[in-house]
């Protein structure tokens, strides 16, 4: 055991006494690694935050087929939802796009007290609109502010509150209004994008089979378009998983990055290390030992390289907001974004980053090692 010890020593003190050829390793395997960390970082922030909004909202979204997509529901459904054996609690829900000016904005209509006081209290008052921060930000409106929608200019909102970005990523960037004022903007009266459908524990699959199953007494032409959590939250992942695409854009800069690494390690100060290798076998070493001492040394040039790759991605996404990757996952972003980026550091890619660069530093140096150190000592060192 004091033999291998001694040997991770004296493999500290050769990568102090390279500082030259460490501190190029480093950059090298600094650049393969810092994209990839901070890429899956992102993702995986973005991933839990839609988890989240997934599981905080309804069990169960019901709009019409349409060509195979989403189309708009009747109200009038809703009493025969309401009856349902289970339901707890039906909502209707308008989301669209519009303008405001030139500024293309998310709309959300929704009666939820979480945003809007009760319909009897609103009477009198101006409609109420809340705005995500960035959005305002963007708008130049603050609270007791009038906007207008440019698809219904006849019917003004007053700013009542400005929601902050940190507690969702998309709550920043979108409009919420009453579901009345929402058919107004739309001009679809009757009529919501989705109705929320709230139910009991362990029954929004009975449930969903039932409203698959009253489709035809119903006479619902086109049909319901029903979605449990579990759906959307297959969707949502299924998106996530075509981000392969981004990520493959990752492995190709790594890729490319680590070719110079390789040659770097291969041939940056070759001299100099055949004649310390030599210097080593003519003084006792063994193979074996010389090799075991080239591992050690890449075991801190990897370790070393994939920590501040990690720090640096810290860095990047906490303190610098993500510049540059943002819109790589975050659609409508900017490559500056002008909201809270979410990131998410998971021990695997940190683990996943230190096993990529101890592979790549022993590629680059094992093989000549070991046709150095079985090389006669005489040759190497001339």
């Amino acid at each position: 055991m004091q033999k291998h010890l001694n040997l991770f020593f004296e493999a500290v003190s050769s990568v102090y006494r390279n500082r030259g050829r460490s501190l190029v390793v480093l950059l090298c395997l600094i650049g393969v690694l810092l994209p990839f960390v901070s890429a899956i970082a992102v993702s995986e922030g973005v991933r839990s935050q839609s988890m989240v909004s997934i599981e905080g909202g309804a069990d169960l979204y019901v709009s019409r087929s349409q060509y195979g997509r989403n189309g708009p529901v009747a109200l009038e459904q809703l009493s025969r939802f309401e009856e349902i054996p289970g339901v707890t609690k039906v909502m209707p829900r308008i989301v669209g796009r519009t303008y405001i000016g030139e500024e293309l904005v998310v709309v959300v209509g929704i009666d939820s007290t979480d945003f809007f006081p009760p319909a009897e209290s609103q009477k009198d008052q101006a409609v109420q609109a809340v705005l995500g921060r960035s959005l305002a930000d963007r708008l130049e409106l603050r609270v007791g502010s009038e906007l207008r929608f440019s698809l219904f200019p006849p019917l003004p909102f007053e700013v009542t509150k400005i929601i902050d970005p940190d507690s969702s990523l998309w709550s920043g960037a979108m409009i919420i209004i009453p579901f009345h004022a929402a058919e107004q903007i739309f001009k679809l009266p009757g009529y919501a994008s989705e109705i929320l459908i709230y139910c009991r524990p362990g029954t929004e699959d009975q449930i969903a089979e039932l409203l698959n199953s009253r489709g035809k007494p119903w006479e619902m032409v086109p049909p319901l378009r029903i979605q449990t959590k579990k759906i959307v939250r297959q969707f949502v992942n299924r998106g996530f998983d075509l981000q392969a695409g981004v990520f493959f854009m990752f492995y190709v800069t790594a890729f490319a990055l680590s070719i110079p690494a390789l040659l770097i390690l291969s041939g940056f100060g070759r001299g100099a290390r055949k004649r310390e290798i030599g210097i080593l076998k003519a003084t006792g070493w063994q193979t074996l030992e010389v090799m075991e001492l080239t591992c050690f040394e890449n075991l801190i040039l990897a370790l070393g390289g994939s920590l501040s790759a990690l720090l640096l991605a810290m860095v990047w996404l906490r303190l610098g907001n993500g510049i540059g990757i943002a819109p790589l996952f975050i659609s409508g972003s900017s490559w500056i974004p002008d909201f809270p980026v979410p990131a998410l550091f998971t021990p695997m890619p940190a683990l996943f980053s230190f096993l990529f660069g101890l592979v790549l530093t022993m590629l680059g140096t094992i093989i000549s090692t070991w046709k150095t150190a079985v090389t006669p000592p005489m040759t190497t060192m001339m």
